[in-house]
């Protein structure tokens, strides 16, 4: 009887803190997220491009006016896959540096995909209705929303030590954690800035794009070379 209430126990604590290890083991566990990360990324990148159909002309001036009537959606494809390559990177950038993991972060890498998952249909309403700034806003909503759930799991990955290695060193944290910040920050004022210029907002998602990648690139970097 007593062993079989130390049982409930250890696993009600587990349910709070971390998955039991009755059941899940926290290396299978970090390997059967990533899986299930990169597979999501890999299906959506592929549906980017299946938004854009091939044109069926019927002369070589009709091609030609299809292709630009294409113009908008091919931009939003190659906004988008540049975007969720960034996207995919910090979040690889993340595993490289989790040791552990429990049902928040599980949960939170959840939300993340959830979000993910959405960018093929906010990319496909930005192409179609590149003129409209609603359009615009929506996918500028997709891109804050997604950026702010990454930054939320360094926060909570990196907070006292939760999932990382205690040893890591905290220049490379805050640093990790000023960039998660600053990308969906400059998505945010992407979607003030489509209400007053189109152009001007879908520059910024593509700066905030450029400036993530280069400070993540910049991070890797120097975590493998500390003495940089």
């Amino acid at each position: 009887m007593r062993f079989f209430t130390l049982q409930i126990i250890h696993r009600f604590r587990g349910s709070r803190n971390t998955i039991p290890y009755e059941y899940v083991d926290n290396d299978i566990s970090n390997r059967r997220i990533e899986t299930l990360v990169d597979g999501v990324f890999a299906i959506v990148l592929t549906l980017l491009v299946l938004e854009i159909k091939s044109p069926h002309p019927d002369s070589n001036l009709r091609l030609t006016q299809q292709l630009i009537a294409l113009s908008p959606k091919i931009f939003a494809y190659f906004l988008s896959f540049f975007i969720l390559g960034l996207l995919w990177f910090g979040h690889q950038m993340m595993a490289h540096y989790v040791k552990r993991s429990d049902r928040a972060h599980i949960l939170l890498n959840l939300l993340f995909l959830m979000f993910i998952s959405l960018i093929p249909f906010s990319a496909a309403l930005l192409g179609e209705n590149l003129p409209y700034h609603a359009a615009t806003m929506v996918y500028g909503i997709n891109l804050f929303v997604t950026g702010l759930i990454q930054y939320l799991q360094w926060e909570y990955m990196s907070g006292k030590n939760r999932l990382i290695d205690p040893e890591l060193d905290r220049r490379i944290v805050r640093a990790m954690q000023k960039t998660f910040l600053t990308i969906p920050l400059i998505y945010g004022v992407a979607i003030g800035v489509s209400f007053v210029s189109i152009p001007a907002a879908l520059l910024l998602y593509g700066l905030g794009t450029v400036i993530g990648a280069t400070k993540i690139t910049a991070i890797f970097h120097r975590s493998h070379n500390p003495q940089l």
